[in-house]
Parts: structure tokens; C-alpha cells; sequence
């Protein structure tokens, strides 16, 4: 994790927080496989992600991100300098 956590968890990434209600998002250490929301890479066992749920139109909904996708986003919309550049 390059980031503070809390960037992590506030990056809007996916700019739905008005219509999902409930929303409830976490950094996970993943014990199976998931498919990232944004790249659609495999997320590892013992990988690191982001978990969000909640509820959209009374359904539920969840997703898993990998840090590098939301690492790229906070980068790109200036919420975090890479340092390494």
C-alpha cells in the first residue's frame, strides 16, 4: 500500500456513492481469488483490495478493486503524488 488508507477508502473511484445506499467500504486481505471491478485482473489469495457492498435499487452489490487500480486514480485526479516519478 503506497497510500495512506484513508485515500484508499475516499478515492471515488467509481462515483456512485449517492446511489448506493448502505455503502460500506474496506481494505481486505483477500482469502480467495476475486476479479478486480476496474481492470479486471485476478485479485490473489493473500492480495490486498478494496471491498465495497451496499445497496443499489434495493439490490446488493459489491465489488473487489486492487490497490494499484485506486493507486492510479489518486494519481491521475491528483489526490496523491507518485513519488517514484
Amino acid at each position: 500500500m503506497k497510500y495512506d488508507k484513508e485515500l484508499y477508502l475516499d478515492s471515488g473511484i467509481y462515483g456512485l456513492d449517492e446511489e448506493v445506499t448502505n455503502k460500506k467500504e474496506k481494505i481486505v486481505l483477500c482469502r480467495m481469488p476475486h476479479i478486480c471491478a476496474s481492470c479486471a485482473r485476478e485479485i490473489r489469495k493473500g492480495e490486498q483490495a478494496l471491498y465495497e457492498s451496499g445497496f443499489l435499487d434495493g439490490e446488493p452489490v459489491s465489488c473487489y478493486t486492487c490497490l494499484e487500480c485506486i493507486e492510479e486514480w489518486l494519481e491521475e485526479t491528483g489526490q496523491a503524488v507518485n513519488e517514484d516519478e
